[in-house]
């Protein structure tokens, strides 16, 4: 399966800091490795791999948008 890029209308990625674009990068690489391989059997029974919850609250990203 081919990575969907997508379009960036409003012109965001330049808006990116070096530390935002890093997560993204880690992010999507993430998915592509661990989650696409998985998702598609989850989808069809409606439920959600919590076998994945503890490598996501480890990247830092339960929480990421707060501050403080």
């Amino acid at each position: 399966m081919s990575r969907y890029e997508g379009v960036d209308f409003y012109n965001i990625e330049q808006h990116l800091t070096e530390e935002e674009t890093m997560v993204r990068d880690l992010v999507r690489e993430w998915v592509d490795e661990k989650v696409l391989p998985i998702i598609e059997d989850y989808y069809a029974k409606g439920t959600f791999p919590m076998e994945l919850m503890s490598e996501i609250g480890k990247m830092g990203l339960f929480g990421c948008n707060l501050k403080g």
